[in-house]
């Protein structure tokens, strides 16, 4: 599926890892680097080309992860364009392509979609970043063999991946790796279909009330809104969120003024930023549509800031599916896509949510 001539809806980036991966990656063994794919994706990939790049003149740090589902003969001029932009505004020194699954290895013809990696290690060359290694597997468990594209007697099994040094660290980081995207993307799983329909009319009703509020009251209405909001954000960090209908409503309403949720994106870096992407992602699964995109979307730059692009990717996709048109889960898309840095992004979000504070708090008032 293509999406504007970019395949949004079919990439997800990885996790941002900054730590050096020497005793990970091995240009002579690729084995290592295939059994830490699903430490860097956030999960195990099926039927998908991953690319991975390596940043610093010794090419021992990895910097954006990405993964696509294998696409058609007919998509890959798009491929090259959805890989090379993050690569532009990555300092790269070098790629790794995986291609896990989409096949079968023939002794003959070799790994499956030779044609498709033939594409994109031409891209490389053109745009002046060497492709280390290009190889196949058929799933990233323990044992699989795997096999390189370029070379002949290039081939192996793969380690454990839950036992490697890359398994270890994101263990002892509190990182989750799922075992299928399915498997994270469960994580949004939306409450039953009649509480979605009833918090639906609930909101509408609200919403005539409280667009009369806003009316009248001007930046005291946006204030109580985003106090709604602080004192949510207070109930997780305490334990104590009830997540019920007439939380839904309020909350999704006051996510609708712009202002406020701006404000809400001060919370998603920092020390409040665990239990924001908590809320965030109570209320994705809480609100219906069209008002679920407004958390879907702080979800999903929770998520991002933190270095989880995978689940940025699929909470992009939630807010999108809600409401195709909204503006902000727009923008977030394409910064992801085109690999924008969380530190960099972090910094931008933090000026927008002050302009955002200071327009809907006086002076006399005391900012949280």
């Amino acid at each position: 599926m293509l999406i504007g001539g970019r395949q949004t809806a079919l990439i997800t980036h990885g996790r941002a890892m900054s730590t050096p991966l020497t005793s990970c990656i091995r240009l002579h063994d690729p084995g290592e680097l295939i059994a830490a794919v699903p430490h860097l994706l956030g999960f195990h990939p099926a039927d998908s080309l991953v690319l991975i790049t390596l940043c610093g003149s010794d090419r021992s740090r990895v910097g954006v992860s990405i993964r696509l589902d294998l696409p058609g003969v007919d998509e890959y001029e798009a491929v090259q364009e959805t890989l090379l932009a993050p690569i532009r505004t990555q300092r790269t020194t070098g790629v790794m392509l995986v291609v896990v699954g989409g096949g079968s290895h023939h002794r003959v013809d070799g790994p499956p979609h030779r044609g498709l990696v033939d594409v994109v290690e031409r891209a490389l060359a053109d745009a002046g970043v060497p492709c280390l290694h290009s190889v196949w597997t058929p799933d990233t468990s323990t044992d699989s063999r795997w096999i390189c594209f370029n070379e002949d007697d290039c081939t192996g099994r793969l380690p454990d991946p839950a036992a490697t040094t890359l398994a270890a660290a994101s263990a002892a980081a509190g990182l989750v790796t799922f075992a299928d995207r399915a498997e994270l993307a469960d994580l949004l799983t939306q409450d039953d279909e009649a509480t979605l329909l009833r918090r639906a009319e609930l909101i509408a009703a609200a919403t005539e009330a409280g667009d009369l509020d806003r009316t009248l009251a001007g930046a005291a209405a946006a204030r109580r809104d985003l106090a709604a909001l602080h004192r949510a954000l207070e109930s997780v960090e305490r334990g104590r969120l009830m997540v019920d209908d007439d939380l839904v409503v309020r909350l999704a309403f006051s996510l609708t003024d712009r202002r406020v949720r701006d404000a809400c994106m001060r919370w998603c870096a920092g020390p409040r930023s665990e239990a924001a992407e908590r809320l965030w992602l109570a209320l994705t699964k809480a609100t219906p549509a069209p008002e679920r995109a407004e958390p879907a979307g702080l979800l999903a730059l929770s998520a991002y800031l933190r270095g989880d692009g995978a689940l940025a990717s699929l909470a992009l996709a939630e807010a999108r599916a809600a409401c195709p048109d909204h503006l902000f889960a727009q923008l977030l898309d394409e910064l992801l896509q085109s690999g924008v840095p969380p530190s960099k992004l972090a910094v931008v979000i933090s000026a927008n949510a002050e302009d955002a504070l200071l327009a809907i708090e006086s002076e006399d008032q005391d900012a949280w």
